[in-house]
Protein backbone atom coordinates (compact mmCIF):
# COMPACT_ATOMS: atom_id res chain seq x y z
CA UNK A 1 0.00 0.00 0.00
CA UNK A 2 1.20 3.40 -0.93
CA UNK A 3 1.22 6.66 0.86
CA UNK A 4 -1.52 9.20 -0.11
CA UNK A 5 -0.68 12.62 -0.57
CA UNK A 6 -3.10 16.06 -0.68
CA UNK A 7 -0.27 17.95 -2.26
CA UNK A 8 2.89 18.02 -4.57
CA UNK A 9 3.60 14.30 -4.88
CA UNK A 10 6.22 12.62 -6.76
CA UNK A 11 7.24 9.14 -7.58
CA UNK A 12 7.44 6.97 -4.63
CA UNK A 13 6.13 9.17 -2.45
CA UNK A 14 8.14 11.94 -1.80
CA UNK A 15 6.64 15.18 -0.98
CA UNK A 16 8.20 18.68 -1.77
CA UNK A 17 7.36 21.17 0.29
CA UNK A 18 8.69 24.98 1.32
CA UNK A 19 9.26 26.87 4.35
CA UNK A 20 4.91 28.37 4.35
CA UNK A 21 3.60 25.41 2.26
CA UNK A 22 0.89 22.90 3.52
CA UNK A 23 0.96 19.40 2.74
CA UNK A 24 -0.55 15.80 3.95
CA UNK A 25 0.38 12.57 4.60
CA UNK A 26 -1.04 9.43 5.19
CA UNK A 27 0.50 6.37 7.12
CA UNK A 28 -1.68 2.92 6.34
CA UNK A 29 -1.26 0.68 9.59
CA UNK A 30 0.29 -2.15 7.81
CA UNK A 31 4.12 -2.54 5.81
CA UNK A 32 4.41 -3.20 2.39
CA UNK A 33 7.08 -4.56 0.06
CA UNK A 34 6.97 -1.80 -2.02
CA UNK A 35 9.69 0.95 -2.89
CA UNK A 36 11.26 3.17 0.01
CA UNK A 37 12.20 6.46 0.34
CA UNK A 38 13.97 7.61 3.05
CA UNK A 39 15.04 11.00 4.19
CA UNK A 40 18.70 12.33 5.45
CA UNK A 41 18.96 15.35 4.31
CA UNK A 42 17.29 18.21 5.64
CA UNK A 43 15.33 19.92 2.60
CA UNK A 44 13.03 21.66 5.20
CA UNK A 45 12.59 23.08 8.46
CA UNK A 46 9.53 21.12 9.30
CA UNK A 47 11.58 18.74 11.53
CA UNK A 48 8.48 16.59 12.80
CA UNK A 49 7.30 15.62 8.63
CA UNK A 50 7.78 11.70 8.33
CA UNK A 51 10.96 10.84 7.23
CA UNK A 52 10.08 7.33 5.94
CA UNK A 53 7.63 7.07 2.83
CA UNK A 54 6.31 3.08 3.13
CA UNK A 55 7.77 1.53 5.46
CA UNK A 56 8.61 -2.23 4.92
CA UNK A 57 8.28 -5.34 7.22
CA UNK A 58 12.13 -5.67 8.69
CA UNK A 59 12.67 -1.66 9.40
CA UNK A 60 12.58 0.32 12.53
CA UNK A 61 10.36 2.98 11.18
CA UNK A 62 9.93 6.28 12.88
CA UNK A 63 8.39 7.26 16.21
CA UNK A 64 7.53 10.75 17.65
CA UNK A 65 8.76 10.98 20.77
CA UNK A 66 7.54 13.26 23.96
CA UNK A 67 9.38 13.79 27.51
CA UNK A 68 8.19 16.15 30.53
CA UNK A 69 9.73 15.79 33.65
CA UNK A 70 8.71 18.62 36.76
CA UNK A 71 11.18 20.55 37.33
CA UNK A 72 10.45 20.75 40.82
CA UNK A 73 10.18 16.98 41.65
CA UNK A 74 11.65 14.53 39.13
CA UNK A 75 9.18 11.48 40.62
CA UNK A 76 6.87 13.17 38.56
CA UNK A 77 7.53 13.23 34.91
CA UNK A 78 5.79 11.55 31.15
CA UNK A 79 7.37 9.57 28.29
CA UNK A 80 4.64 9.41 24.73
CA UNK A 81 5.51 7.47 21.65
CA UNK A 82 3.22 7.50 18.78
CA UNK A 83 5.11 4.84 16.45
CA UNK A 84 4.75 3.80 12.91
CA UNK A 85 7.13 1.00 13.57
CA UNK A 86 6.75 -2.98 13.12
CA UNK A 87 9.93 -3.44 15.83
CA UNK A 88 7.27 -1.40 18.52
CA UNK A 89 4.15 -2.76 17.11
CA UNK A 90 3.92 -5.32 14.52
CA UNK A 91 4.22 -5.95 10.48
CA UNK A 92 -0.30 -5.82 9.87
CA UNK A 93 -0.52 -3.02 12.63
CA UNK A 94 2.19 -0.55 12.93
CA UNK A 95 0.81 2.09 14.25
CA UNK A 96 -0.14 2.71 18.23
CA UNK A 97 0.57 5.51 21.18
CA UNK A 98 2.06 4.30 24.31
CA UNK A 99 2.79 6.52 27.65
CA UNK A 100 4.02 5.77 31.14
CA UNK A 101 2.93 8.74 33.34
CA UNK A 102 4.96 8.87 37.32
CA UNK A 103 2.74 10.70 39.59
CA UNK A 104 5.40 10.60 43.06
CA UNK A 105 7.59 7.95 44.30
CA UNK A 106 6.23 4.01 43.24
CA UNK A 107 3.54 5.36 41.29
CA UNK A 108 3.80 4.34 37.77
CA UNK A 109 1.28 4.32 35.26
CA UNK A 110 0.99 3.36 31.59
CA UNK A 111 -1.51 2.96 28.61
CA UNK A 112 -0.86 1.81 25.07
CA UNK A 113 -3.86 2.60 22.10
CA UNK A 114 -5.61 0.41 20.47
CA UNK A 115 -3.92 -0.31 16.65
CA UNK A 116 -4.65 2.96 14.77
CA UNK A 117 -6.57 2.62 11.03
CA UNK A 118 -3.87 4.95 9.91
CA UNK A 119 -1.90 8.24 10.92
CA UNK A 120 -2.75 11.33 9.09
CA UNK A 121 1.01 14.17 9.37
CA UNK A 122 -0.52 17.62 7.97
CA UNK A 123 2.52 20.23 8.01
CA UNK A 124 1.62 23.88 8.05
CA UNK A 125 4.52 25.96 7.73
CA UNK A 126 7.51 24.24 10.06
CA UNK A 127 4.81 22.72 12.40
CA UNK A 128 3.18 18.99 11.85
CA UNK A 129 0.33 17.70 13.43
CA UNK A 130 -0.57 13.72 13.55
CA UNK A 131 -3.40 11.95 14.16
CA UNK A 132 -3.42 8.57 15.33
CA UNK A 133 -6.80 7.96 13.86
CA UNK A 134 -8.96 5.85 16.32
CA UNK A 135 -6.62 5.98 19.83
CA UNK A 136 -7.62 9.55 21.13
CA UNK A 137 -4.32 10.34 20.57
CA UNK A 138 -2.75 13.38 18.62
CA UNK A 139 -0.40 16.21 18.41
CA UNK A 140 -0.48 19.52 17.53
CA UNK A 141 2.24 22.25 15.96
CA UNK A 142 2.21 25.80 16.09
CA UNK A 143 3.77 26.91 12.47
CA UNK A 144 6.56 28.48 13.67
CA UNK A 145 7.32 25.03 16.14
CA UNK A 146 7.21 27.10 18.94
CA UNK A 147 4.19 25.24 21.07
CA UNK A 148 3.27 21.60 20.48
CA UNK A 149 0.16 20.43 22.65
CA UNK A 150 -0.38 16.64 22.82
CA UNK A 151 -3.96 15.31 23.34
CA UNK A 152 -5.16 12.44 24.33
CA UNK A 153 -8.74 11.50 24.58
CA UNK A 154 -11.56 8.55 24.67
CA UNK A 155 -10.75 5.82 24.26
CA UNK A 156 -7.13 5.87 25.38
CA UNK A 157 -7.19 5.07 29.36
CA UNK A 158 -5.33 8.22 30.08
CA UNK A 159 -6.91 11.72 29.31
CA UNK A 160 -5.67 15.06 28.70
CA UNK A 161 -2.68 17.44 27.67
CA UNK A 162 0.45 17.78 27.31
CA UNK A 163 1.85 21.67 26.28
CA UNK A 164 5.34 22.40 25.41
CA UNK A 165 6.47 25.83 24.40
CA UNK A 166 10.09 26.01 23.34
CA UNK A 167 12.30 27.50 25.04
CA UNK A 168 15.50 26.10 23.12
CA UNK A 169 15.94 26.20 19.21
CA UNK A 170 16.36 22.89 17.32
CA UNK A 171 19.40 20.89 16.15
CA UNK A 172 19.86 17.76 13.99
CA UNK A 173 22.63 15.30 15.37
CA UNK A 174 25.52 17.44 14.49
CA UNK A 175 24.54 20.34 13.23
CA UNK A 176 21.79 23.39 13.69
CA UNK A 177 18.57 22.43 12.00
CA UNK A 178 19.41 24.09 8.83
CA UNK A 179 17.99 22.80 5.16
CA UNK A 180 21.03 21.09 3.71
CA UNK A 181 22.44 19.65 6.65
CA UNK A 182 22.44 15.73 7.29
CA UNK A 183 20.16 14.19 9.77
CA UNK A 184 21.70 10.55 9.57
CA UNK A 185 23.47 10.15 13.11
CA UNK A 186 24.91 6.06 11.68
CA UNK A 187 24.07 4.77 8.45
CA UNK A 188 20.38 4.38 7.77
CA UNK A 189 19.39 5.55 11.01
CA UNK A 190 18.20 9.35 11.46
CA UNK A 191 17.42 11.47 14.44
CA UNK A 192 16.48 15.41 15.06
CA UNK A 193 15.45 17.32 17.85
CA UNK A 194 12.29 19.44 17.26
CA UNK A 195 12.23 20.30 20.94
CA UNK A 196 15.47 20.13 22.69
CA UNK A 197 13.63 22.67 25.87
CA UNK A 198 10.41 23.26 26.45
CA UNK A 199 8.53 25.03 29.32
CA UNK A 200 5.72 22.58 29.40
CA UNK A 201 2.83 21.85 31.12
CA UNK A 202 0.69 18.66 31.76
CA UNK A 203 -2.74 17.92 32.63
CA UNK A 204 -3.65 14.15 32.97
CA UNK A 205 -6.40 12.14 34.53
CA UNK A 206 -5.33 8.50 35.53
CA UNK A 207 -7.76 5.86 36.63
CA UNK A 208 -9.95 9.33 38.34
CA UNK A 209 -6.65 11.02 39.55
CA UNK A 210 -5.28 14.24 38.24
CA UNK A 211 -1.51 14.33 37.37
CA UNK A 212 -0.50 18.07 36.79
CA UNK A 213 2.80 20.05 36.80
CA UNK A 214 3.04 23.24 35.29
CA UNK A 215 6.78 23.85 35.69
CA UNK A 216 7.90 21.19 33.26
CA UNK A 217 10.77 20.61 31.37
CA UNK A 218 9.59 19.24 28.05
CA UNK A 219 11.45 17.62 25.19
CA UNK A 220 10.52 15.88 21.63
CA UNK A 221 12.19 14.48 18.78
CA UNK A 222 11.92 11.73 15.69
CA UNK A 223 14.04 9.31 15.32
CA UNK A 224 13.88 6.87 11.89
CA UNK A 225 15.76 4.22 10.40
CA UNK A 226 15.20 2.24 7.41
CA UNK A 227 16.37 -0.93 8.68
CA UNK A 228 16.70 -2.90 11.91
CA UNK A 229 17.46 -0.75 15.26
CA UNK A 230 19.44 -4.44 15.30
CA UNK A 231 21.42 -3.54 12.18
CA UNK A 232 22.16 -0.11 13.99
CA UNK A 233 23.55 -0.18 17.20
CA UNK A 234 24.60 -2.51 19.87
CA UNK A 235 23.99 0.12 22.56
CA UNK A 236 23.16 3.72 23.17
CA UNK A 237 23.02 6.53 26.49
CA UNK A 238 20.16 9.40 25.65
CA UNK A 239 20.18 11.70 28.57
CA UNK A 240 18.61 15.91 28.42
CA UNK A 241 18.04 18.15 31.10
CA UNK A 242 18.20 21.93 32.20
CA UNK A 243 20.93 23.64 34.04
CA UNK A 244 20.32 26.90 35.09
CA UNK A 245 20.13 28.55 31.96
CA UNK A 246 21.65 25.92 30.05
CA UNK A 247 19.50 23.04 27.86
CA UNK A 248 21.75 19.74 27.35
CA UNK A 249 21.19 16.98 24.99
CA UNK A 250 23.23 14.47 24.58
CA UNK A 251 24.58 10.71 22.63
CA UNK A 252 26.64 8.11 22.81
CA UNK A 253 26.03 5.23 20.28
CA UNK A 254 28.18 2.26 19.84
CA UNK A 255 26.97 1.20 15.99
CA UNK A 256 26.48 -2.76 15.28
CA UNK A 257 30.10 -2.31 13.92
CA UNK A 258 31.33 -1.32 16.98
CA UNK A 259 31.87 2.11 15.82
CA UNK A 260 31.39 4.65 18.55
CA UNK A 261 29.64 8.03 18.04
CA UNK A 262 28.10 11.10 20.20
CA UNK A 263 26.91 14.22 19.67
CA UNK A 264 26.07 16.81 21.82
CA UNK A 265 23.91 20.00 22.37
CA UNK A 266 24.06 23.23 24.33
CA UNK A 267 22.19 26.67 24.54
CA UNK A 268 22.07 29.29 26.72
CA UNK A 269 18.64 31.23 27.22
CA UNK A 270 17.20 29.97 24.33
CA UNK A 271 20.44 30.80 21.84
CA UNK A 272 22.04 28.04 20.22
CA UNK A 273 26.13 27.20 21.38
CA UNK A 274 27.58 24.22 20.27
CA UNK A 275 26.18 21.11 18.53
CA UNK A 276 29.19 18.85 18.29
CA UNK A 277 29.92 15.29 17.59
CA UNK A 278 33.43 15.68 18.92
CA UNK A 279 34.68 16.26 22.50
CA UNK A 280 31.36 14.94 23.69
CA UNK A 281 31.88 12.21 26.92
CA UNK A 282 30.03 10.11 28.60
CA UNK A 283 31.59 8.09 31.91
CA UNK A 284 28.76 5.87 33.67
CA UNK A 285 28.78 4.37 37.27
CA UNK A 286 27.25 0.92 37.62
CA UNK A 287 24.57 0.71 39.94
CA UNK A 288 24.41 -2.07 42.61
CA UNK A 289 23.48 -5.56 41.48
CA UNK A 290 19.59 -5.96 41.32
CA UNK A 291 19.14 -2.52 41.60
CA UNK A 292 15.46 -1.12 41.15
CA UNK A 293 17.17 1.37 38.94
CA UNK A 294 18.56 -0.31 36.21
CA UNK A 295 22.30 -0.79 35.84
CA UNK A 296 23.32 2.36 36.12
CA UNK A 297 23.41 4.58 38.84
CA UNK A 298 24.63 7.89 37.79
CA UNK A 299 25.98 10.10 34.46
CA UNK A 300 29.09 11.97 34.07
CA UNK A 301 28.83 14.51 31.08
CA UNK A 302 30.81 16.77 29.31
CA UNK A 303 30.27 19.10 26.12
CA UNK A 304 32.19 21.24 24.27
CA UNK A 305 31.11 24.87 23.11
CA UNK A 306 32.75 28.43 22.17
CA UNK A 307 36.45 26.99 24.23
CA UNK A 308 34.53 26.06 27.18
CA UNK A 309 32.68 22.44 28.84
CA UNK A 310 29.51 21.83 30.03
CA UNK A 311 30.05 19.71 32.64
CA UNK A 312 27.42 17.43 34.92
CA UNK A 313 26.45 14.99 36.52
CA UNK A 314 22.98 12.91 36.32
CA UNK A 315 21.84 11.11 39.42
CA UNK A 316 19.28 8.51 38.78
CA UNK A 317 16.09 8.97 41.23
CA UNK A 318 13.49 6.98 39.48
CA UNK A 319 12.59 4.66 36.23
CA UNK A 320 9.73 4.43 34.48
CA UNK A 321 10.61 2.01 32.19
CA UNK A 322 13.26 -1.04 33.12
CA UNK A 323 12.26 -4.01 30.71
CA UNK A 324 14.52 -6.73 28.96
CA UNK A 325 17.00 -4.23 27.27
CA UNK A 326 15.90 -0.59 27.73
CA UNK A 327 15.89 1.74 31.03
CA UNK A 328 13.92 4.98 30.64
CA UNK A 329 14.18 7.09 33.69
CA UNK A 330 14.30 10.92 35.15
CA UNK A 331 16.96 12.20 38.11
CA UNK A 332 18.58 15.34 39.26
CA UNK A 333 21.29 16.42 36.94
CA UNK A 334 23.82 18.91 38.84
CA UNK A 335 27.16 21.13 37.63
CA UNK A 336 27.69 24.12 35.06
CA UNK A 337 30.72 25.64 33.13
CA UNK A 338 34.21 23.57 33.83
CA UNK A 339 36.22 26.62 36.01
CA UNK A 340 33.32 29.05 36.08
CA UNK A 341 29.81 28.32 37.91
CA UNK A 342 29.20 24.66 38.78
CA UNK A 343 26.48 24.98 41.27
CA UNK A 344 23.23 24.70 39.11
CA UNK A 345 20.86 21.84 39.15
CA UNK A 346 17.80 20.41 37.32
CA UNK A 347 15.62 18.10 36.97
CA UNK A 348 16.50 15.44 33.53
CA UNK A 349 15.81 12.79 31.64
CA UNK A 350 17.70 9.25 30.81
CA UNK A 351 17.48 6.31 28.71
CA UNK A 352 20.29 3.77 27.88
CA UNK A 353 19.44 0.55 25.46
CA UNK A 354 20.76 -2.52 24.55
CA UNK A 355 19.95 -3.95 21.11
CA UNK A 356 18.92 -7.71 21.31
Amino acid sequence: MKLLYRTITLLFGISITSARSTSSVIIPPATSNGPTHTEFIASSKSLNSPKIFNVQPTMYGQAWSFDAISSKDPFYSIFAVFSASPEYASVNNTLDVFIYVQAGPDKVYTAISKFAEFAELNTHGNGTSGIWKGTGCSFSASEDMSTMTVHFTHPFEITGSVVLRAVAPPHYPCSPADIGASMEFLPHFGWNNAFPDAKTNVDLKVNGTQVKFEDGIGYQDLSWADTSLEDVFEHYIWIHGRLGPYSIVVWFITGSDGTQKTSGYVSKDGELLSTPCSGVTIETEAAAPNSTIGPIQSFSVEIPFENQVIVANLTVNNVLINESNLVHGTGIIRGGVKDGRMDYSGSAAFEHLTSV
